[in-house]
């Protein structure tokens, strides 16, 4: 006969938890209605992460000048998501870019696992929680892309979290741990200073009252900052990424740098979880939850002067929003009395919730989607669509002169860089950064001259 303690840990281990169905839930649209073996690939710059992480795993050395373009021949050039480019470099010779899919595919259900995490520690009611997936995953999915932020929603995630924990403990592990999650996200992507941020936000309330330990999250704040400098560039990526992000003549002619248009078709669902954001951050305040409410605010003010600020909006500021609108009606005065038992209904679902699990079935999924992505399903195999870039015309150009000079858009420069293996040099690509301003306006002019 299984004992009762035995019984009570299989439950866990086998049944899901509804983060873990969530997480399903969105690796299977991705797969499916999505159509995320092509979708995930609409970004061309996902061409030259992939051949770039190929050079550094070929040469065990970060580039410090350009390899793909003719037009800035080796000029030097920050790859600051080095790491992020290694391990997409590694998916792509499991499986191609099939590989790469899944690799991305693993990383969103993920996020939407520590999504459900970061509601469950602010301790939101759980319909809320359920039906506020459908705002997360209609939201978020504008920028589901084969890139390195995916990472930096993963890493941003498990910041917050850490900084809503209450039972934060300050020890040699957790140290150890900030450290080296700080040095993968520094590594991986330019978004790492939002933890430093982030932990310094979260110990600035405490020391607003009057906490002046050094107890987390003061000390993860340095400890993240200090992690930051840990990379093949030191402290010249940080001077180049604050450049980068002044260039207020640069971002304002990138795409995903301008403001969502609010007028297309689903784009209510976007308008929702930026209300209840605003919503929350008057009352994150008001319940002394400053942190929460300046994070709030800030993602707020960044989602509306950039389409790429509205998944960490709803991310991060929906959780925290939701929280405190939850909170705020729990000690509301004078409200029916069905308000009192929903909220003691959402609180026992969550008290059953939090006796599952089901962690020894994330292998077999991870299994299963992969045997589904391999399978005769799916018609168009996962790739660059065609219906974006000139897959056609690319085999034409293999027999054009190798030392041949194509002028092409950035869009499809990210592309030929994959396609040639970087043998074809561009005259320029999505790499902003590298191009500059300058460049970019002549760019522009080209087009023009007759």
């Amino acid at each position: 006969m299984v004992a009762p303690a035995t019984s009570s840990q299989l439950r866990k281990w086998l049944i899901p938890d509804i983060a873990l169905v969530v997480s399903a839930i969105t690796m299977l649209y991705c797969l499916t209605s999505f159509g995320g073996m092509q979708q995930l690939f609409r970004d061309s710059d996902t061409g030259w992460h992939i051949r770039n992480g190929e050079r550094v795993l070929a040469t065990s050395q970060v580039p410090q000048t350009d390899p793909f373009s003719f037009s800035k021949p080796g000029s030097a050039w920050f790859a600051w998501e080095w790491l992020a480019d290694c391990t997409m470099a590694k998916a792509h010779q499991w499986d191609g870019l099939r590989g790469v899919f899944f690799l991305y595919l693993g990383v969103l259900g993920l996020v939407s696992w520590l999504w459900f995490r970061l509601l469950w520690t602010v301790n939101t009611w759980f319909i809320v929680a359920a039906t506020s997936t459908w705002v997360m995953l209609t939201t978020t999915n504008i920028h589901w892309l084969a890139r390195p932020h995916l990472f930096g929603w993963v890493f941003l995630l498990l910041v917050v979290i850490l900084c809503e924990r209450e039972d934060q403990k300050l020890n040699s592990k957790s140290l150890v741990l900030v450290f080296l999650g700080s040095v993968l996200w520094a590594n991986m992507h330019a978004s790492f200073f939002l933890g430093t941020a982030i932990f310094a936000l979260y110990a600035g309330e405490k020391w607003l009252r009057r906490d002046l330990s050094w107890k987390p999250p003061g000390a993860f704040a340095l400890v993240s900052f200090a992690a930051g400098f840990v990379n093949p560039y030191g402290w010249h990526v940080h001077r180049h990424i604050i450049s980068y992000l002044q260039d207020k003549e640069l971002l304002s002619r990138i795409g995903e740098f301008q403001t969502f248009n609010f007028h297309v078709d689903g784009a209510g669902a976007l308008v929702a979880g930026m209300v209840l954001v605003a919503s929350g951050i008057a009352l994150s305040i008001e319940q002394g939850k400053f942190a929460r409410g300046i994070l709030c605010l800030v993602l707020f003010v960044g989602a509306l002067r950039s389409a790429r600020g509205l998944p960490l909006l709803v991310l991060v500021g929906l959780p925290l929003a939701l929280s405190s609108i939850c909170r705020a009606l729990e000690n509301a005065k004078g409200l029916p009395s069905f308000v009192r038992d929903f909220a003691n209904y959402n609180a026992n679902l969550l008290r059953l919730d939090a006796r599952f699990r089901g962690y020894a079935l994330v292998p077999v999924m991870l299994v299963l989607f992969v045997i589904l992505g391999q399978s005769a399903l799916f018609a168009k195999p996962a790739g660059f669509p065609e219906t974006l870039y000139p897959v056609a015309l690319s085999a034409r150009l293999e027999t054009l002169p190798a030392e041949a000079r194509l002028f092409s858009t950035d869009k499809f420069g990210g592309y030929m860089i994959y396609r040639f293996n970087g043998r074809r040099k561009v005259f320029f690509d999505g790499r902003s950064d590298y191009y500059g301003a300058d460049f970019l306006k002549t760019y522009l002019l080209i087009p023009e001259v007759k």
